[in-house]
């Protein structure tokens, strides 16, 4: 939603404070400030630089990147409380995740270049395809039915999972350079 949360870090200065906190900042109050919520148990999860996924309403983040054991923690927002991730969820998280609109969660295994759906109900994660081009996936992004993954030897793949049988094809890069990151920016309509 309108909402962006930080939580945690790493850095040169460590701070337990700061690798237990999170704070929440309101994007359509043009007066908000930075609002202090319920903090991580320890520092655990300051190890990298992990992304927060936002999925129904919830935060779920891990404090390792990667197919490494690895704990996970769940922010509810409307509860202002951690809970342990589900088992099943954090078993699958081998890679970078996304959620598509906060409402399907994907991961990409990087070491085996599969891509998952996280089926809530049963917790677990649906294979839905296999690819060498997703193999040492870094980054992911998902909107309106695609996930752009981004690796290091493979550059940016885009999956259309919208698609009756998922597809993959690759976006070509301007000479020279090379992926560190990938968002996905709204159109700005006419006139603005």
């Amino acid at each position: 939603g309108p909402t962006v949360y930080v939580t945690s870090g790493i850095g040169s200065h460590f701070s337990i404070h700061v690798a237990r906190s999170l704070q929440k900042w309101n994007l359509q109050n043009p007066n908000a400030v930075w609002e202090k919520k319920t903090e991580l148990k320890d520092g655990r999860f300051s190890r990298e630089a992990i992304d927060a996924v936002g999925w129904k309403q919830k935060l779920c983040m891990v404090n390792v990147k990667g197919d490494a054991a690895k704990e996970g923690v769940v922010y509810d927002v409307a509860e202002d409380a951690w809970k342990e991730m589900p088992e099943g969820m954090l078993h699958g998280w081998r890679g970078p995740v996304a959620a598509m609109e906060e409402e399907v969660m994907y991961v990409v295994d990087e070491a085996k270049g599969v891509l998952r759906r996280y089926v809530e109900e049963e917790d677990s994660w649906e294979e839905i395809l296999e690819n060498e081009r997703l193999k040492g996936a870094e980054k992911i992004v998902a909107w309106r039915g695609k996930l752009c993954v981004v690796s290091a030897s493979s550059g940016i793949s885009v999956v259309d999972v919208a698609a009756p049988s998922p597809r993959i094809w690759s976006v070509r890069l301007p000479e020279g350079f090379e992926p560190v990151t990938v968002h996905i920016l709204p159109r700005i309509p006419a006139g603005v």
